[in-house]
């Protein structure tokens, strides 16, 4: 492993772990349900998935993420769904466990709208044997392991068509009424806007460009611009540009913290119908330039029994 100064590494995932306190997903673009709660049931299959993710290998206490999730209809108009979460930062961890609920009505013929709710509790751990301080008697700093459950819930709203989505969401509703604990970071709300479009570039070839704008009070926003090309129905290929904003965020922030540019190339293979295998890779092109980023993503579908409407391919998002 390359050697490099700790105290410029804890500073700069520390300032990450402040500014993504929910974890950071590339393939969310296969499956909504990581950042909002209201994409359960809207495919009207049971989708289950699993990601596992890995940001700047090579650091020690860089950022680790295992999710899985499942989600599928109750009936033409209701979706439930469940999200596990295991993330990892540091000597912090972070266990979640969320039930959601989702309503779908019909716009027109053509869109439809779906409201979902997720309520559950989060388990936040820190192993104090795994800090150090200049003070031994630092307050702050606890000598063992310290452990903290939260209720949590998140909300949102997601518009589809056969060819076009877009949804707005909010996750840690609760956070300024349960986190009171002073060894553990208060929770911020983070907001999710995404829209994307699918393109018929011929008979073999389809374009989806989507984009995702993350907003966290007093931390810089997050925007990614994704392209993604679909090949004879099997093959994805895609990138993201990933890129810090102050638009709604605390202008005071030093610049260094503004800079969290990233490139995210991905490839996803439609292995059956029924099953999907993803791969993301990270390059970062600001201050861990040298340490890239690894995310796996399996996906199953299993289709209802009885016939339903449903969108005519549930691989375009």
């Amino acid at each position: 492993m390359k050697r490099i100064s700790y105290i410029t590494v804890l500073i700069l995932i520390a300032a990450s772990c402040f500014a993504q306190q929910n974890p950071f997903y590339n393939q969310y673009i296969f499956n909504e349900l990581v950042i909002n709660p209201a994409y359960a049931g809207t495919k009207q299959i049971i989708n289950a998935n699993a990601i596992l993710s890995k940001q700047w290998a090579g650091v020690d206490g860089s950022p680790m993420t295992q999710t899985v999730s499942v989600e599928g209809p109750a009936s033409e108009k209701v979706g439930l769904g469940l999200h596990l979460i295991n993330d990892h930062i540091g000597a912090q961890s972070h266990q979640g466990l969320f039930g959601i609920y989702s309503y779908k009505i019909n716009v027109n013929e053509k869109y439809k709208v779906s409201f979902g709710l997720a309520a559950g509790a989060s388990y936040f751990s820190l192993d104090g044997t795994k800090l150090t301080t200049s003070s031994p008697d630092d307050p702050a700093v606890p000598k063992t392991s310290e452990h903290k459950l939260y209720l949590d819930s998140k909300a949102g709203i997601f518009l589809y068509s056969e060819r076009l989505y877009a949804g707005f969401s909010i996750s840690d509703l609760f956070s300024d009424v349960f986190n009171r604990d002073p060894f553990f970071v208060k929770q911020s709300r983070h907001y999710y806007l995404t829209t994307g479009y699918l393109f018929d570039l011929s008979p073999t070839l389809k374009f989806k460009p989507s984009f995702l704008f993350k907003h966290v009070y007093k931390s810089p926003s997050n925007i990614d611009l994704n392209a993604y090309l679909l090949y004879n129905q099997r093959f994805w290929f895609g990138a993201t540009y990933r890129f810090g904003s102050v638009i709604f965020g605390n202008k005071r922030i030093d610049n260094t913290l503004k800079s969290r540019d990233a490139i995210v190339l991905m490839l996803d293979y439609n292995v059956t119908e029924k099953f999907r295998l993803g791969y993301a890779y990270t390059v970062t092109t600001s201050a861990l330039k040298n340490f890239s980023g690894h995310e796996i993503s399996l996906s199953y579908f299993i289709p209802r029994m009885e016939p339903v409407k449903k969108m005519n391919n549930i691989r375009y998002f």
